[in-house]
C-alpha cells in the first residue's frame, strides 16, 4: 500500500476527509488514525496518544502498524472512524503492488452481524459522496458492496468464518469483535 497522499493532509482537507471527523470532539481519533498510519505527531498530538494509549508507549509507531485494536465503548465514535479510515486505504492509497492484473482489492468491513457491518457502509459511502475529490471514484453501491473506479471494493461482511474466504483483502476493520459469535453460537462477551 502506498498513499497518495498523506493521512494528515486528507483530514485536514475538506475536499479529501477534512469534513467527516473535524472539531475538537474528533481530536483523539485523528491521533490514533495518524498514529495507526505512521505518521509523525505533533507534540501536542503524542501526549494524547500517551494518554489514550495508558502511557505504556513513549512514542507513537514510527511505520504503519499491521494490526491495530481499539478499546472503544458506545457512543465513541468507532464505525465513522472505521469509514474515514476505509474511504483513505480504498480511496487514497495505490495497491497495485499487491494486486495482480484483473484483480480486484477489497477494503473490508466485518460487523457482528449484516446490520452493524451496513451502518459501516454507509458512513464510507457517505464520506465519499461528501468529498468533491473521492466522489469522483464512486461507480455504484451494489448491496453491501461500494465498487470504486479505482480496482477497490469497500464491502461488509457479518463475522462468519464461511463467508471471508476467497478475498483479497487490502484491508480489513473488523468491528465488535467481542460480540463476534463462535462456532457453537455463543459470544465471546462476557
Amino acid at each position: 500500500m502506498k498513499p497518495k497522499t498523506s493521512l494528515r493532509h486528507a483530514l485536514h482537507d475538506p475536499n479529501l476527509l477534512g469534513s467527516v471527523i473535524g472539531g475538537e470532539s474528533w481530536a483523539t481519533w485523528r491521533v490514533v488514525l495518524l498514529a495507526t498510519k505512521g505518521e509523525q505527531l505533533t507534540a501536542e498530538e503524542l501526549e494524547t496518544f500517551k494518554l489514550v494509549t495508558g502511557g505504556r508507549r513513549m512514542q507513537a509507531p514510527a511505520s504503519r502498524v499491521e494490526e491495530a485494536l481499539y478499546l472503544i465503548g458506545r457512543r465513541g465514535g468507532k464505525d465513522r472512524a472505521a469509514s474515514v479510515l476505509a474511504a483513505y486505504i480504498a480511496g487514497l492509497c495505490d495497491h497495485s503492488d499487491a494486486l495482480s492484473a484483473g484483480e480486484r482489492g477489497v477494503v473490508l468491513c466485518i460487523a457482528p452481524d449484516q446490520r452493524q457491518a451496513t451502518v459501516t457502509l454507509d458512513y464510507c459511502e457517505a464520506v465519499f459522496r461528501g468529498s468533491p475529490v473521492l466522489a469522483r471514484l464512486v461507480q455504484e453501491r451494489i448491496a453491501d458492496i461500494l465498487r470504486l473506479k479505482n480496482g477497490i471494493d469497500v464491502e461488509v461482511r457479518a463475522a462468519s468464518f464461511r463467508r471471508l474466504r476467497g478475498l483479497t483483502c487490502v484491508g480489513v476493520i473488523a468491528s465488535e469483535c467481542a460480540y463476534w459469535a463462535s462456532d457453537d453460537g455463543s459470544t465471546n462477551a462476557r
